[in-house]
């Protein structure tokens, strides 16, 4: 049986793989020539709920869940470490996609977790917010750039309401 922090290390070690193969993969699928033949089909919904995060292309599925095995593949010696990873990413898959933000979520506590008001912002605007669970490349790369600036008007309109 894996030591708990090993489990930890490997779990993260899995997101971070993922992530960074759904960063790159995810914005190519939004390539003017790609998208709507493979990835619009995800974003027929503009406000995603929990199960809608698995409605998608059957090329989408293959292409994008290729990094959810390559962690398993090059981090996995135990059956603990293969379940804990699966329920780790379903939990994450669909609270990115449930549509709420609730502040005691213990995923809100990951430095750089995405989370849903993220991911809400890349199906309303369809441009940026490429990652599935961290933050780094996005803002690496600039490709949240319109959100940043969404959430900034976004705050201002609170300011002048109070």
């Amino acid at each position: 049986m894996p030591r708990w922090y090993l489990l930890l290390a490997r779990c993260l070690g899995c997101a971070v793989i993922e992530d960074t193969w759904h960063y790159f993969l995810h914005r190519l699928l939004h390539h003017k020539r790609i998208y709507k033949y493979i990835h619009k089909v995800h974003h027929e919904f503009q406000a995603p709920f929990g199960m809608e995060a698995e409605y998608a292309h059957p090329l989408e599925t293959l292409i994008l869940g290729t990094g959810f095995f390559i962690g398993i593949v090059l981090l996995c010696d135990h059956v603990i470490l293969l379940w804990a990873w699966v329920t780790i990413r379903l939990l994450e898959t669909i609270d990115v996609h449930s549509g709420y933000y609730i502040p005691l979520n213990p995923l809100n506590f990951i430095p750089f977790y995405a989370g849903s008001r993220h991911h809400d912002f890349h199906h309303m605007n369809f441009i940026g917010n490429y990652a599935s669970t961290f933050t780094w490349w996005d803002r690496i790369f600039g490709t949240d750039s319109q959100y940043h600036a969404y959430n900034e008007k976004r705050k201002k309109l609170e300011k002048k309401t109070e």
